[in-house]
């Protein structure tokens, strides 16, 4: 809560005057990962601005003469280590204050030291805004009809340079290359700006089609009780290092940032009494976030639910043989081979054992979840301690109903006991969460039970910092005054 009130106190000061408003532009040249943090002025607390700073790009800030400001050091997503990993711990932090209007720029070196800019570039600056004055974004035209105009524009500009050096001792070649390549560039951006403008908006449009159609097939798919599953697009077999059992993996999607997998023979029939023994014991209502940071009972999650911490020694292997812990290691053993990582056990989420009950067709508010997305599905980058994958393991099927339906995917599955069904949404390559594919439901159940194990896989937690810090708006809770 301290927080929030640092940022309301940060945005106030934002907005009581325009005097000595200052654009803050920043560099980031070290191989750290940065984020970044406003001091308030008198209690000295600080407040995240922005996260997932990059190595090597350079971001901006709004803020006004006076504010002061912290860069810390966060550890690569990916390795897990400090910048270039000589540093053990990423404890370093860089201090600024705004000191010049209307622009200041900075540079952020190795070890988060900062430098001010000297003199910005305000001159690139000023160009950018004479090349966004000269597009018009109603002038579509053909890209090649494009490149070829601009490349015969900078031909023409090369050779009347070319003969003006031949008559002329004293012009700098490096400098003349430099101009005919800015030329080059701006008419390129002039000229294909509203290309891509009109291609995004035709995306755009496609995309809510696409949204819509799936919105209403989402019922007739459901309604279906006789559908089967979606065909694979293509099939492989699995080896498990720790069992030696093979299993038939169906590949219903494979993308870099959304993948379902279908995978035979997940759990045995003892591995599901098991988990539906322990959770007897403290099964009650499904919950679901309420997108304040904690969690809520709501219609579109009717279910009972019970979570089961699977037991571990300290290498990681089953305590005392257990069956759970077998079935939750072979979670992070398929996760790891779907998308080449290295996950462990540590700190994630419990298994939840979730059950749904039919009572006929007839039942207005059948057992059933919504279509949801477990994690990030946005497009946008992945939060550390964030949800990137989830096993759904299919134990008890009901005679009607309860498939597992990726709407916008156009992907329904129709499980087999002891199946499950493996979604990733995270591309473990770029960081980038998946943009709507995995969106899913669990179909009503009209006849019969429908009891699964689900495994929400998390990425960016360990036995140090468990999931447990996070609330389900994914922010540590010792960040959000809890």
């Amino acid at each position: 809560m301290n927080n929030i009130n640092a940022l309301l106190v940060f945005l106030a000061a934002t907005v009581v005057v325009n005097a000595g408003k200052v654009t803050i532009r920043l560099r980031n040249e070290s191989d750290d990962y940065l984020s970044a943090h406003w001091v308030h002025p008198e209690s000295h607390k600080t407040t995240l601005i922005k996260d997932d700073i990059n190595p090597r790009t350079e971001f901006k800030l709004n803020s006004f003469l006076g504010h002061a400001f912290e860069i810390w050091q966060q550890r690569d997503p990916v390795t897990g280590l400090c910048g270039n990993g000589e540093d053990k711990k990423c404890d370093k932090i860089g201090h600024f204050q705004v000191t010049e209007e209307p622009e200041e720029a900075f540079i952020i070196r190795e070890g988060v030291q900062i430098e001010t800019l000297k003199n910005p570039v305000a001159s690139q600056t000023s160009r950018a805004k004479s090349l966004i004055d000269s597009i018009d974004l109603n002038a579509v035209s053909e890209p090649m009809s494009t490149l070829r105009a601009c490349k015969e524009s900078a031909m023409n500009e090369l050779n009347q340079l070319v003969d003006a050096m031949d008559s002329h001792d004293d012009y700098d070649e490096a400098s003349l290359t430099k101009q005919i390549n800015d030329k080059l560039h701006d008419c390129m951006t002039v000229g294909l700006a509203s290309r891509l403008k009109a291609s995004d908006d035709e995306v755009a449009f496609e995309t809510t089609l696409r949204l819509e159609s799936s919105y209403i097939a989402e019922n007739f798919t459901c309604v279906n009780t006789d559908l089967e599953s979606s065909p694979d697009i293509s099939t492989e077999e699995w080896a498990s290092e720790k069992d030696g059992v093979t299993r038939i993996v169906h590949k219903k999607l494979e993308r870099p940032g959304s993948r379902i997998h279908v995978v035979e023979n997940f759990a045995s029939p003892e591995e599901c009494k098991a988990m539906e023994e322990e959770a007897s014991k403290k099964l009650h209502v499904a919950s679901v976030a309420d997108g304040k940071g904690n969690s809520k009972v709501s219609a579109s999650r009717k279910a009972m639910q019970a979570g089961i911490n699977p037991h571990f020694t300290e290498d990681g292997k089953p305590f005392d043989d257990n069956l759970i812990a077998y079935l939750s290691g072979r979670v992070y053993e398929y996760t790891n081979h779907a998308l080449s990582m290295n996950l462990t056990h540590h700190g994630q989420e419990p298994l939840m054992s979730i059950q749904y009950s039919g009572r006929g067709r007839h039942d207005i508010e059948p057992d059933r979840y919504t279509p949801h997305c477990d994690g990030r599905c946005n497009g946008e980058k992945h939060i550390t301690g964030g949800r990137m994958a989830t096993m759904v393991i299919y134990c008890t099927i009901p005679s009607q109903g309860g498939f597992t339906n990726f709407q916008n995917a156009n992907v329904h599955v129709r499980p087999n006991e002891g199946s499950a069904v493996f979604f990733s949404y995270f591309n473990p390559l770029t960081n980038i969460t998946d943009n709507g594919l995995t969106q899913h439901s669990g179909c009503p159940v009209y006849e019969g039970e429908k009891k699964i194990i689900t495994q929400w896989v998390r990425y960016g937690v360990s036995k140090e910092t468990p999931h447990s810090a996070f609330n389900t708006l994914t922010i540590l809770r010792s960040e959000d005054g809890e």
